[in-house]
């Protein structure tokens, strides 16, 4: 009965930390746009464009948005240095249609980070932040 007892707390320990750990990442897995701009506007929250130099020369930048390539060796230091080290900061990632947001997303996460989500539409895709008519600066 004991061991009974013993299996049971356990296994509701590992459950109570499963829940705890799923629900502490505090935004979505991914946003539209609308949410994203809102996010950084109103929040505090970083926005972080991950595409690369080219494709902001030809887009532009979401005005909002910190430029840092995904393909840049030091992605993960420059994170840090952007967040000051606080892994509860809200980030939002945007790329040209989502796919390399949600990358760098899973990055964040795999690095502890708990508060990051992927900008669904990303920049320049089907709903994305130019079909939404939101603002973007030239770049450089």
């Amino acid at each position: 009965m004991k061991h009974l007892f013993a299996s049971l707390s356990v296994a509701a320990l590992v459950c109570s930390t499963s829940l705890f750990t799923a629900s502490a990442q505090g935004l979505p897995p991914e946003m539209p746009v609308s949410r994203g701009d809102l996010m950084v506007r109103k929040a505090g929250g970083l926005l972080i464009d991950v595409r690369t130099p080219e494709e902001w020369t030809q887009t532009g930048v979401p005005v909002t948005a910190h430029t840092l390539s995904l393909q840049d060796p030091d992605f993960m230091a420059t994170i840090e240095r952007l967040t000051k080290g606080d892994k509860a900061r809200r980030i939002a990632f945007i790329c040209r249609s989502g796919s390399r947001s949600a990358k760098a997303r899973d990055r964040l996460l795999d690095a502890g980070y708990t508060n990051v989500t992927s900008i669904g539409g990303g920049v320049s895709g089907t709903d994305g932040w130019i079909d939404a008519d939101l603002p973007v600066r030239p770049y450089p």
